[in-house]
C-alpha cells in the first residue's frame, strides 16, 4: 500500500478502512496476521499519542478498520503507521504517513 495522509479534528471519531491487495488486485487473506497502528508525535518518539486499536473486519476480503475516539488529542501534526504481524514473527508494513488534528471551533 502506498502512504496516506489524513486531516481530521481532535474531538471526533475518526474511522477508516483499508483493503490489503496483492500485485494482482485481489485481496490478501489477513488470518496470519495481527494489525497494529499507532499516532507518535515524531517516528522515533517513545510516547504513543493514539493506539489506533485496528481490527480485521474479515480474514478472507484484507479488510482492516479504525474507529477510535480522538478526544484529548493535541491540534498539531502527527506520524502514524499500520503494520502487520505475522504468524511467523515478521512485521509488514502496510501504509503510514501523517496526521494532521485541528481543533473543533464550534462548542457546545
Amino acid at each position: 500500500m502506498a502512504g496516506t495522509n489524513f486531516d481530521t479534528h481532535s474531538g471526533e471519531t475518526f474511522a477508516a478502512s483499508f483493503t490489503c491487495l496483492d500485485s494482482a488486485g485481489d485481496p490478501v487473506d489477513l488470518s496470519d496476521y495481527t494489525p497494529r497502528a499507532q499516532v507518535r508525535s515524531t517516528p522515533t518518539s517513545d510516547v504513543v499519542v493514539l493506539d489506533l486499536d485496528p481490527t480485521i473486519e474479515d480474514p478472507e476480503t484484507g479488510v482492516i478498520l479504525i474507529n477510535v475516539d480522538t478526544t484529548g488529542i493535541a491540534a498539531g501534526i502527527y506520524y502514524w503507521d499500520l503494520v502487520l504481524d505475522t504468524d511467523t514473527g515478521d512485521t509488514i508494513f502496510a501504509t503510514g504517513g501523517t496526521i494532521k488534528f485541528r481543533d473543533l471551533v464550534t462548542r457546545p
